[in-house]
């Protein structure tokens, strides 16, 4: 029986992606995994896999190269030699247009309406001059300043729209006194942009910090790290023992791990932790699946593998799909603390400041400088409450100052486990 071809519900705002390019023409044969399509959805540029082995059969019309498609449309089959395969009707919410001809339609249909209702343009003496420089007729950009205004960044926006330039690229617009520049953002960045400030309009959220010292932590670390620069060629990182232990203290404070959905709280029974990963294009966030079972061999592979990725911004669908809570560690930059925004649905997410000497009072009355890190939990309100968060964050602070693991060099070399 056919099996069919389609693009993968990634997030639960993620309703379709683009088609950038099949990798296998219709007839030739393919393996299970093995990679058929790269679609650019609102995380970054996934490789769709061929979710069987044998031939790829009855690609569906208007599934081509920069079509915008709909997630769970079947696209295709993969098929046996011989086997018949249903003939699919053409794509009905097909998209074609590049980010610049979309640019280009929009300023075109402009146009087209200003000829048709030509209203009496607002816009004061130094606009109408930067108009003139940049060759753009004023009757078709759209003032948002009051009573219709024309303001100066209206006629930057609709020029940087009508010459169709890409995410990312530079605009230098020289006026007096000096010039300026504009960045287009890539998908990933305006999609992110656009889901954070939904999560702001839509969850009440509040932030609870802790400080860790994390003289054990950083001992355990010194004491694993050969193995680990063995095992995967990098050294032991901050952001590896924290997947670890986060995850461990997920299983025991389930609401930490969970999602608000349809005004109930969801449950996870699978611990899959997101580490939020900065690239050139955006922010990605790729998951480490069941991270509570792994090793942290395992888990620094994994984020070795991520980080490669991320320069490309390439990623499995499955690899950026069913996060259940997020890490944001921005300890590396030198940053000391921060809050983040909670990724929806899932309830909370975890930022991490640096590593800092910090005069900590011991038992003894003395003071002493100890390396400290601050780490602060964004809480969905309606998912969890502060006792609830308080606790979590509680239990991940105990464990970073005295870590339940065996401090031997031996027996650490052998398991390399988190209990």
């Amino acid at each position: 029986m056919p099996v069919e071809v389609f693009v993968h519900k990634m997030t639960d705002h993620m309703e379709s992606a683009r088609i950038i390019q099949w990798l296998v023409k219709e007839g030739e044969r393919v393996e299970q995994h093995q990679v058929i399509m790269e679609v650019e959805t609102d995380k970054a540029v996934a490789e769709l896999e061929s979710p069987a082995s044998g031939i790829l059969k009855g690609i569906r019309p208007g599934a081509i190269e920069g079509a915008q498609v709909p997630v769970g449309e079947t696209l295709a089959f993969i098929a046996q030699p011989g086997e018949a395969v249903p003939v699919l009707p053409p794509l009905t919410s097909v998209s074609v247009q590049t980010a610049g001809e979309i640019a280009v339609t929009r300023v075109e249909a402009a146009a087209t309406q200003a000829e048709a209702v030509r209203p009496q343009i607002r816009a004061p003496p130094a606009v109408r001059r930067i108009a003139r420089e940049l060759n753009i007729d004023l009757g078709l950009v759209t003032g948002t300043g009051p009573d219709g205004k024309i303001r100066e960044e209206d006629v930057r926006a609709f020029a940087a729209a009508r010459g169709g330039t890409h995410a990312g690229e530079l605009i230098t617009i020289v006026t007096s006194p000096e010039p300026l520049e504009w960045v287009n953002l890539s998908t990933v960045q305006r999609l992110t942009g656009q889901r954070m400030m939904q999560s702001i309009q839509t969850a009440p959220q509040f932030a609870l910090t802790v400080s860790a010292d994390m003289t054990n932590a950083l001992q355990l670390r010194e004491a694993l790290i050969d193995r680990i620069v063995a095992e995967t060629g990098e050294r032991l990182s901050i952001t590896v023992l924290l997947v670890k232990i986060v995850a461990t203290v997920l299983k025991h404070q389930p609401r930490a791990n969970a999602s608000f959905e349809a005004g109930r709280v969801k449950l996870h029974k699978q611990v899959n932790v997101g580490v939020a990963i900065g690239a050139e294009e955006g922010l990605v966030v790729p998951v480490i699946k069941e991270a509570d079972q792994k090793s942290l061999v395992q888990i620094a592979r994994e984020l070795q593998i991520f980080r490669e990725k991320a320069r490309q911004m390439r990623f499995s669908t499955d690899e950026l799909s069913g996060g259940t809570f997020t890490i944001s560690n921005l300890g590396m930059y030198g940053i000391n603390q921060f809050n983040a925004i909670v990724n929806p649905p899932q309830s909370a997410i975890l930022a991490v400041g640096r590593v800092i000497k910090t005069p900590v009072a011991l038992p003894d009355n003395t003071v002493t400088p100890r390396p400290v890190m601050n780490l602060t939990l964004t809480i969905d309100h309606r998912a969890m409450d502060g006792v609830q968060g308080a606790k979590f964050l509680a239990e991940i602070k105990e464990r970073l100052e005295k870590p339940d693991l065996p401090l031997e060099l031996g027996k650490a070399q052998n398991t390399c486990e988190l209990t």
